[in-house]
């Protein structure tokens, strides 16, 4: 009853959604979370009533674990690396430096906090994954790197609400702030217009927005697409479960996301897979189920009783990661533009490049900014990763 709970809910938002234009305006991502923790409230009493709370927080653990696995995969197959890395040359020039300027702030923030917060080797993993990539990101490094249930969660719910507040500023006011101190958009010095137009066909599929997206995956044809994709995925996580079998102990879970991440990226290169456009979408609605999961796991008291330490670590990463940014860009002469877009790319992800590029009266970075952040998608494993590792070195944990 549990799992076709988990499973299905998110196709009845998306159902909602459709129905009501002004819940699609709010974000599928958004209220798979806030549903679930509403669900919560109600959650946390029901086991209770026939003893089965344990047994109910191991199925979120598997459900969330699973549909990540899977999901990862899933969101590359599709991508077209090539038209990706050659797209928009200062957008990707923008992307480095956005992801430099995360993964150098949080590593000077972590020395700095170590004394204050624990386990922060593991939270600066996690943040670098969410901030350089996304929200699977951060769900397949806690699996790699073991980290606390707790600070997962914890993260997931302040990344919730962070990204809430940066999404604001980014569609509003970030762009008027960087026009003061870097140069405006000039479509032809960034040598954007032939390269959309020659590779727009490539990113289509992710252009569309909202639940109007998923409908592709219940006719006859995306069915059929989507069980193919489905078992391409399964035997990328059981051939990187297989062979990461044979590392260390300590490094299994971290060596099975990085294979699954390579798998999915490196099948992504055959023709007949990336040509199963319906397997992002087939990934996204995954990561919808792993939200409502992990809305369901969340104790609503985080929100009451805020982890001031962890919160300011998170906030100090986002604030100061932007800045540093924004430096580095003035020094390379990137425009105001890029600079939101590469700066959305890789703390928001894809899902809301659409949004971003039109607050801000840009289609022509619509493209380029789906490009970098799917970049982000990938790297974003192995930075968070290689930080927790390095970090755990470094502060001798």
């Amino acid at each position: 009853m549990f799992i076709a709970y988990y499973l299905l809910f998110p196709a009845l938002l998306c159902y909602l959604c459709l129905k009501f234009p002004a819940l699609d305006r709010v974000g599928l991502v958004l209220l798979c979370f806030a549903m679930g923790i509403v669900g919560s409230v109600f959650f946390d009493i029901l086991p209770n009533l026939n003893g089965t709370t344990e047994a109910a927080s191991a199925l979120q653990t598997q459900i969330s674990e699973a549909a990540i696995a899977v999901a990862l995969p899933l969101l590359l197959f599709s991508m077209d690396f090539n038209a990706a890395f050659k797209l928009a040359k200062s957008c990707a020039l923008a992307m480095a430096l956005a992801l430099l300027s995360i993964v150098s702030c949080c590593i000077i923030l972590s020395v700095v906090f170590a004394p204050y917060l624990e386990h922060t080797w593991q939270v600066a993993g996690l943040a670098v994954g969410a901030y350089t990539g996304g929200g699977p990101n951060m769900a397949a490094i806690h699996s790699a790197i073991e980290s606390h249930q707790s600070i997962f969660i914890t993260m997931t719910s302040y990344d919730i609400l962070l990204s809430a507040i940066y999404l604001l500023v980014a569609i509003s006011i970030l762009k008027p702030i960087a026009s003061r101190f870097l140069r405006p958009f000039n479509p032809a010095i960034n040598d954007i217009e032939n390269e959309r137009q020659g590779h727009a066909d490539k990113f289509a599929h992710l252009e569309r927005e909202g639940a109007a997206a998923y409908l592709s995956l219940c006719s006859r044809t995306g069915l059929v697409k989507c069980i193919q994709a489905l078992g391409l995925s399964a035997l990328a996580v059981l051939a990187s479960v297989g062979i990461a079998g044979l590392f260390p102990t300590s490094m299994q879970s971290a060596g099975t996301i990085i294979l699954i991440t390579t798998l999915g990226a490196a099948a992504s290169f055959i023709p007949t897979v990336r040509n199963l456009k319906q397997s992002f979408h087939l990934g996204m609605y995954l990561i919808l189920i792993f939200c409502f999961t992990m809305g369901n796991a969340t104790d609503i008291r985080l929100f009451l009783t805020l982890d001031f330490t962890l919160f300011s670590f998170i906030g100090a990463l986002l604030i100061a990661s932007l800045i540093v940014h924004a430096l580095l860009c003035r020094l390379c002469k990137i425009d105001a533009d890029t600079y939101v877009i590469s700066a959305s790319a890789a703390i928001m992800s894809v899902p809301f490049m659409p949004v971003v590029s039109s607050a801000i009266n840009n289609r022509a970075l619509l493209v380029p900014g789906l490009a970098i952040a799917i970049v982000g998608y990938v790297l974003g494993n192995y930075l968070g990763i290689a930080t927790a590792l390095s970090l755990r070195a470094l502060l001798g944990l």
